[in-house]
């Protein structure tokens, strides 16, 4: 099994604008507020195509995880899927990453649905 880097995809980043010192940096969008980019990308899941839309910083923690896992990343979000109660698949994978990398800082426990997400992540990757 291959697991790609997490910092690396096989999608274009447009390049950094530079700013020199004396120049303030605005947020995106100028008016003053943060902006996040959204990206949507499509996986399967469960055997069916579907799309997920999350801000870069998700992906790019959602790969990490998986990449830590040794899971793939379709493996991991269909794991997420299976677990989640009553959220959209993309709220749920932001809560998944935020309690995971939040526990991991701080030392605790996982709940026990993020037990029940990482334990379905590594059942699908175990020899049948």
């Amino acid at each position: 099994m291959t697991i790609k880097d997490p910092r690396r995809s096989n999608r274009r980043i447009a390049p950094e604008t530079s700013f020199t010192a004396s120049e303030p940096r605005e947020p995106a969008g100028g008016d003053g507020h943060l902006r996040s980019q959204v990206t949507k990308r499509s996986l399967v899941v469960g055997g069916h195509k579907t799309s997920v839309s999350l801000e870069d910083a998700f992906w790019i923690e959602l790969r990490s995880i998986a990449h830590n896992l040794g899971v793939h990343l379709s493996q991991l979000v269909g794991s997420i899927d299976s677990e989640r109660q009553h959220s959209n698949l993309s709220s749920a994978i932001r809560l998944f990453v935020f309690e995971y990398r939040t526990h991991a800082v701080s030392g605790e426990a996982l709940s026990p649905a993020a037990r029940a997400v990482l334990d379905g992540a590594k059942r699908l990757t175990a020899p049948h």
